[in-house]
């Protein structure tokens, strides 16, 4: 009886400590190296698309992480438990997306991607779009930061 008690008052606690869903790191391997990225998750108030992605290249991948935005979007999709073509990324490059040891504060890149299926049900190409902070302000109801 206590621990259902526990796990009751513990869910309001953990809904109301912020809108993200996950923040980790995602690591995947390609031809010739490994790549990893920091990976945050959030509801999105967009029924169409409920949830944003929001994804920070590291300078120690061996090339730009979009060059494989298709596959980074369907492993998130399948490590998180959600259809990629149900949210929207948004990658995002700072200073320390291109040089080690760099600070993340300073100017930054956002590139929102989405996607879609394909005839054969393939994740197709994404659709690219430059964005403001705003606008991952608005994709992730403010809670971004």
């Amino acid at each position: 009886m206590l621990r259902l008690l526990v796990c009751l008052l513990l869910v309001p606690v953990a809904s109301e400590a912020g809108a993200q869903d996950h923040d980790r790191d995602v690591t995947w391997r390609t031809y010739a190296s490994e790549r990893t990225a920091r990976v945050r998750v959030y509801p999105s108030p967009d029924e169409r698309r409920p949830r944003a992605v929001v994804i920070d290249d590291q300078a120690s991948n061996a090339g730009v992480v979009t060059e494989e935005a298709p596959y980074v979007a369907d492993l998130i999709g399948r490590e998180f438990g959600f259809d990629p073509v149900e949210a929207t990324y948004v990658f995002r490059f700072t200073p320390a997306s291109f040089t080690e040891g760099a600070p993340e504060a300073g100017k930054t890149l956002l590139l929102r991607a989405t996607f879609r299926r394909t005839s054969s049900g393939a994740l197709g190409a994404p659709q690219w779009r430059v964005v403001t902070a705003d606008d991952v302000d608005d994709l992730t109801d403010r809670a971004f930061r």
